[in-house]
């Protein structure tokens, strides 16, 4: 592929931003995130794709920084769909090939897996060394992600691990999180659907997006360092389904019945995350607790719709 265009403007700190997926969850609360940092970023979602005609767009080559948070498939669609996942794919490494024509190694910021890609049959709570061995095809996916972004010597690799990433804003759509589900079931006063009995680790999308913002500033650091920075993004802490309904109970001021489903076959049994290494690394450190962040949710959760 042929890429051209004229060499950055910038010549100190991190330099222009842009978000692929901007218009996703965590791609929207980031993008306001940058904003209120005085951080102007450019935008690019399936309407206005960061590439066409096999060319990148312009304001992504001369970008300091790429935050890819950008994904069409969740762990359950990925098992039933292999073309979806294999496109998700073709999709990095479209962007990783166009970045090749650049001379200033952007920052590449893949939004990774922290729940899926560690090796079940180890203990958690993982860290970034701990051996990686996924056992759904989501995690498979994420990992090869990741591969991709680490073989692209010409970018600053940075791989953030993130945990269950939940907060306002987050849609109850199949396969993305069980938290956005239970708080609409809160709303329309059913029974929440508990599935398996593993602990997660929630992280609110706040801290996630202020651990990207803390990669942003730190550009010249991490481009010093050699290889690819992979980082743990979550709360550290484990929460099992049962503390997760009595934390939700509590925000929502009332007792919540609950209907159990078995695990499913692609769940990871217990996952938490070690994430120190990103306090050390990047000075981040998780700062809001679930209770908080779950009265967040629902006080932004949209009101039932009553019959007229």
């Amino acid at each position: 592929m042929r890429t051209s265009a004229a060499a950055p403007t910038w010549t100190s700190g991190p330099g222009p931003v842009s978000v692929v997926g901007g218009s996703g969850f965590i791609g929207t609360r980031l993008r306001e995130a940058l904003a209120a940092a005085g951080i102007r970023a450019h935008c690019f979602t399936r309407q206005r794709p960061f590439a066409q005609g096999g060319r990148l767009h312009r304001a992504v080559l001369r970008s300091g920084t790429v935050f890819y948070v950008a994904g069409s498939v969740t762990p359950a669609r990925a098992e039933r769909d292999p073309r979806l996942v294999a496109q998700d794919y073709w999709n990095l490494q479209l962007l990783l090939w166009g970045l090749r024509g650049t001379a200033h190694r952007p920052l590449v910021v893949l939004a990774g897996s922290g729940g899926t890609v560690y090796d079940p049959a180890v203990a958690p709570p993982y860290r970034e060394d701990a051996p990686t061995r996924p056992v759904s095809a989501y995690g498979v996916a994420k990992l090869r992600q990741e591969r991709a972004l680490a073989a692209a010597g010409w970018t600053t690799p940075v791989v953030l691990r993130l945990a269950n990433v939940y907060g306002p804003g987050q849609r109850a759509r199949p396969g993305y999180g069980v938290i956005p589900h239970w708080v609409r079931a809160v709303r329309e006063r059913e029974a929440l659907t508990v599935i398996g009995r593993s602990r997660r680790d929630y992280v609110h999308v706040d801290d996630v997006c202020a651990a990207m913002l803390a990669v942003h500033r730190r550009a010249a650091s991490l481009r010093a360092s050699l290889g690819v920075t992979t980082l743990n993004i979550g709360s550290g802490e484990p929460t099992s389904p049962t503390e997760l309904h009595h934390h939700l109970e509590r925000a929502a001021g009332r007792r919540l019945a609950v209907r159990r489903e078995p695990a499913r076959s692609f769940d990871h049994p217990d996952v938490w995350l070690d994430v120190r290494a990103a306090r050390a690394v990047l000075g981040w450190t998780p700062r809001t607790g679930l209770a908080e962040g779950l009265r967040d949710v629902l006080a932004a959760a949209e009101p039932v719709r009553t019959p007229s």
